[in-house]
C-alpha cells in the first residue's frame, strides 16, 4: 500500500536525522513540536476519514493489510515512490495476515475487521493470495494517491517542526 510505503520511505532516508530526536529530545521541546504534531495529525486523520468516507476503521484495517503486504523489512530499500506507482517495483511477498490477525494487532474486533475486508475486496484494494493470506492490490495505490500525497505533507510538515526546534 503506497500510504505505508511512502511513510516507510521516509522514515529510513531521515534514520539518521530521526535518531536524534528521540524522546528524551522530544520531552525537552515539548511546547514546539506536540501541538504541532497534534494539528498535523490531526489534519492527516481529517483526510484519511474524507478518503475513506467517513470509516476510520476501514482506512486502520487496510493500513494494517498494507503494512504487512510492504513492511519495513521486505520493502526494497531504494524503491522509489515513481517505481512503486508505474508499477515496476519487485513484487513483495505479504506476511501471512487474515482477519484474527489484524484484530489482534489493531484491537478491532474480529467481526468489524470481516466486514471491513469484505468491503476492501468490493473495492479493489485488496485481494486473497493463493495461500488466502490478505494483501493490498495496485488498485488500492493509485485509488488513493491523493491520500498518499497527503501524507508526503504530513511528513514534510513534522521534518519541518523538528528542523526548527534544532
Amino acid at each position: 500500500m503506497a500510504i505505508l510505503g511512502a511513510l516507510v520511505e521516509a522514515i529510513r532516508q531521515y534514520g539518521d536525522v530521526m535518531h536524534r530526536f528521540d524522546e528524551e529530545y522530544i520531552r525537552a521541546h515539548f511546547g514546539r513540536i506536540w501541538p504541532r504534531h497534534v494539528d498535523t495529525l490531526t489534519w492527516f486523520l481529517i483526510q484519511c476519514r474524507k478518503h475513506f468516507d467517513g470509516d476510520l476503521d476501514l482506512f486502520l484495517v487496510l493500513a494494517v493489510i498494507g503494512y504487512r503486504s510492504f513492511s519495513a523489512a521486505r520493502a526494497p530499500e531504494k524503491l522509489t515512490y515513481g517505481a512503486l506507482m508505474d508499477g515496476s517495483r519487485p513484487p513483495v511477498e505479504p506476511e501471512a495476515l487474515n482477519a484474527q490477525s489484524i484484530s489482534d494487532f489493531s484491537g478491532i474486533p474480529r467481526e468489524t475487521v470481516r466486514r471491513k475486508i469484505r468491503d476492501l475486496i468490493d473495492r479493489g484494494w485488496v485481494e486473497r493470495g493463493e495461500n488466502g493470506y490478505l494483501r493490498a492490490t495496485r488498485k488500492a495505490a493509485l485509488d488513493l494517491h491523493p491520500l498518499t500525497e497527503t501524507s508526503f505533507t504530513y511528513l514534510s510538515r513534522m521534518a519541518a517542526v523538528f528542523a526548527a526546534s534544532e
